[in-house]
């Protein structure tokens, strides 16, 4: 088609390259904008310098293109083929012999540009991002532990510690909560973490230790026994819980988004030879190469939804994308779910969503030819 119809697909590139770039950039700012309140706390709360507080959100961009791309994907081949239908524009391409088929070129290469960006981002720039940002983060925390703590929130910046704290009240903590899983990371037998909860506390910071001094709660241990697992509970007034930081920022253990698709394979492996659950390295090597492949999808899609006449007459081209985007992210978070609990593979489970979209678009631009 570039040869024959220069001037149409000059065109339709053109078009869907001005909405991808619109789109990407309104994404952009909107997720810039929420996170304008948390980047004011740092800054005016807890003293943090602006170069540092721009940098961690620089970390923090390709994570948030994994999903901008795909979806500026759909938007903009949903709005330019919307437009020529409405606009009578298709009517005129057909008349002139040109079929959908013949735009399949130009979607194609648009397809394997996303594709391939997305790929990028998932594969190189979000391990790269995530791990700057955790490291940053735990210096951070290591400084000022304060910045870490949100009421009202499960925390897990502190490696091995999951905290909770219910309300913060003039520096003092109140209704918190702390899973220590040290222990049971380090595989010491039988340990399956401790639990402490508390009415109330502070945290002090003291050499490189992080200490939280409790009053008037439980803590409960829970061990692995021949007669089954059994658990502790000890009642107390006053408790002093230490955390002792890491000296070097590589003996924090990654998270699985972290790695390299190469380093995830070579992760799997291992866990098998060792008998352990790989299930997380399995889904996080998955969806570093399926969400690319639902951007190349989305092309497509987008370009057969705004074809179809009755797409026009009833939606309007952001609330028919939105909703085409959450149910795929639905079906993703339902599917990556059945994954972690084995109820599917996890090598099968992160594919459903493109099996499901590619049947859809199939069918739509089966629709659209026969049309």
């Amino acid at each position: 088609m570039f040869t024959q119809y220069r001037l149409i697909s000059w065109y339709l590139v053109r078009e869907i390259a001005t909405y991808f770039i619109l789109s990407s950039g309104i994404f952009t700012f909107l997720f810039l904008m929420g996170k304008i309140f948390d980047l004011t706390r740092l800054i005016i709360v807890h003293h943090i310098n602006l170069g540092v507080v721009l940098k961690l959100l620089f970390y923090t961009l390709p994570y948030f293109f994994s999903y901008i791309i795909p979806i500026s994907a759909l938007l903009s081949t949903l709005f330019t083929f919307m437009r020529l239908t409405q606009d009578k524009e298709y009517i005129a391409l057909k008349a002139a012999g040109i079929s959908p088929k013949s735009l399949s070129p130009i979607l194609f290469f648009f397809a394997c540009f996303c594709f391939f960006s997305t790929l990028l981002v998932t594969t190189l720039a979000i391990p790269w991002g995530s791990g700057a940002a955790r490291d940053l983060i735990f210096s951070l925390v290591h400084q000022k532990t304060e910045i870490s703590i949100k009421q009202g929130i499960f925390n897990d910046t502190i490696p091995g510690l999951i905290f909770y704290v219910d309300k913060i009240d003039n520096g003092k903590l109140k209704g918190i909560f702390i899973y220590d899983e040290r222990e049971a990371r380090q595989k010491i037998p039988l340990h399956q973490g401790q639990v402490t909860i508390a009415n109330s506390g502070q945290i002090f910071h003291q050499e490189g230790k992080l200490i939280f001094n409790l009053h008037n709660g439980y803590i409960c241990q829970t061990e692995k026994t021949k007669k089954g697992i059994e658990n502790h509970l000890v009642a107390y007034k006053n408790y002093t819980f230490v955390f002792t930081f890491p000296s070097h920022l590589d003996k924090r253990e990654k998270n699985p988004k972290e790695y390299l698709p190469w380093q995830l394979w070579q992760k799997i492996k291992i866990c098998k030879k060792e008998n352990k659950d790989p299930t997380p390295f399995i889904l996080s090597f998955h969806r570093k190469i399926s969400i690319p492949v639902g951007a190349f999808i989305f092309v497509f899609l987008g370009a057969a939804l705004g074809l179809k006449e009755e797409t026009s007459r009833h939606f309007g081209g952001i609330t028919l994308s939105l909703i085409c985007f959450i149910i795929y992210q639905a079906i993703f978070f339902a599917a990556k779910s059945l994954g972690e609990t084995h109820a599917i593979s996890p090598h099968l489970s992160l594919w459903i969503p493109n099996f499901i979209m590619a049947g859809i678009t199939g069918y739509l631009w089966h629709e659209v030819i026969n049309g």
